[in-house]
């Protein structure tokens, strides 16, 4: 099944959930987890650990049916007016007043590469208001940053960890990989800098942080479910009051 065909399954559930539920939301259907790293990091390695994870978990209705979203993902929903179309009409579910005020104030597209961010930034609203989303990278931190339940985090580790990953994922030899780590780190750092005036690297941006060159994406991933469990119980304590 390719990763479009997954995406609409994703879609599909949440429309069905919806109509089954008369437009209702159940908040223990709504988390999602942001990941921001570092090149090397080990962003798209854990969202395949906790994808692995929830599917062998019994609560289902907290940890089935997730979906990563990651840069090329977004950027295809963004530019096709079919997908783009239905996740406009998610953001006015229950975020559209927050997201179109941000989008007002932050977001001031002047060039084509800013207009398509915005499109990808209203693609990050949307599947972060669906839920069981984990999204990589696009500045999905600061899109989200009043909605939830919800962890963001930040991934990093010393070079001589990240260069071999980069080396492995994008086959590249070693000289190559650390110019396109530099590369890759210099153009996250500026999409943050840019579009919402933070430090990529402020440790107060995030929930957590996690140094992957230390602790295993095992480990990562049982304290994203042991968080995601707190904010969903919390949050359902608060509205049975």
């Amino acid at each position: 099944m390719s990763r479009l065909e997954t995406m609409e399954r994703y879609l599909s559930a949440h429309a069905a959930d919806k109509d089954e539920s008369g437009g209702r939301s159940d908040m223990r259907s709504r988390p999602f987890v942001t990941i921001s790293r570092q090149a090397g990091g080990g962003g798209h390695q854990l969202a395949e650990v906790l994808m692995d994870v929830f599917e062998q978990q019994a609560d289902t209705d907290l940890f089935g049916g997730w979906q990563v979203f990651d840069r090329k993902l977004c950027e295809i929903v963004a530019g096709n007016p079919t997908y783009s179309k239905s996740m406009d009409s998610l953001v006015a579910e229950k975020y559209r007043s927050k997201t179109e005020e941000f989008f007002h104030q932050v977001i001031r597209p002047t060039i084509d590469q800013d207009i398509v961010m915005h499109q990808v930034f209203r693609v990050v609203a949307a599947v972060a208001s669906i839920g069981k989303s984990i999204i990589i990278g696009r500045g999905a931190s600061e899109v989200t940053r009043d909605m939830g339940p919800k962890l963001s985090m930040r991934l990093v580790a010393p070079e001589e960890v990240r260069i071999p990953r980069v080396m492995d994922y994008y086959g590249l030899d070693e000289r190559a990989a650390r110019e396109e780590a530099r590369r890759l780190d210099t153009s996250r750092a500026r999409l943050l800098k840019t579009h919402f005036q933070v430090d990529i690297e402020d440790p107060m941006r995030y929930d957590v942080v996690w140094n992957t060159g230390e602790v295993s994406l095992d480990t990562i991933a049982e304290s994203v479910m042991a968080a995601l469990r707190s904010e969903v119980g919390v949050l359902s304590s608060e509205i049975s009051r």
